[in-house]
């Protein structure tokens, strides 16, 4: 005869399947769900560091603005002061030199292009400083809107990579699931086969007519 045990092993065992699948798919949601907020969290990271290399860049920019700054006044002072020296030196040989018979333009211009070369030479060696002060600031610009750019798109890339993560997760969860009632039905299938093969259930006669299935006695 037909072994009520099988049926209820059979019955067991897809039973058990479907929750130990049930729960392997919450747990890929979970994992997802885990990849998302770690992505969360390195994103931050990478936008945490970005902001503190923008921040040294920054300092090393303001240094800089800080040097040339205090080189444009410095070079003001002593180009006031060289001026003023050049023109008490013009004033001094015109008061020196005789008036009469003859001229002394010639020596006064020879004496002014003294001083303007070196008011040039001056001049020049001040653009020179400020120039390469100048140039250092324009590359901590170049180098703010860079680390910003990086930091934006390493955020990017981590989230990106998360987001993908969560989804294989997700996608294993939904082809778990899937899965599962498909071996559910089929273990009902099966269930269902086993009892036809061994006969499990009968049919009887009601008193006023009519069929029922009835269990299958020894």
């Amino acid at each position: 005869m037909a072994d009520p045990v099988s049926l209820m092993f059979l019955a067991v065992s897809s039973a058990t399947q479907y929750v130990g699948a049930q729960r392997q798919a919450k747990a890929m949601e979970y994992s997802a769900k885990a990849a998302e907020d770690m992505g969360k969290y390195n994103a931050q990271i990478d936008v945490n560091n970005m902001v503190a290399e923008q921040g040294d860049i920054a300092y090393a920019r303001s240094v800089e603005e800080l040097k040339k700054s205090q080189a444009l006044q410095k070079a003001e002072i002593e180009r006031k002061s060289i001026t003023s020296e050049l023109q008490e030196k013009i004033a001094a040989k015109k008061v020196a030199m005789p008036t009469f018979g003859g001229s002394f333009s010639d020596v006064l211009r020879a004496s002014e292009k003294v001083g303007y070369d070196r008011l040039a030479a001056f001049d020049f060696g001040v653009s020179q400083e400020t120039a390469a002060l100048s140039s250092s600031i324009r590359d901590a610009d170049r180098q703010l809107a860079y680390a910003y750019q990086r930091g934006m798109a390493n955020r990017d890339i981590t989230l990106r990579t998360a987001a993908n993560q969560a989804t294989q997760y997700r996608n294993k969860a939904s082809s778990i699931r899937t899965q599962a009632f498909a071996d559910l039905a089929g273990g009902f299938v099966e269930m269902g086969t086993f009892a036809s093969k061994n006969n499990m259930f009968t049919t009887s006669t009601r008193p006023k007519g009519g069929y029922v299935l009835e269990s299958a006695r020894d």
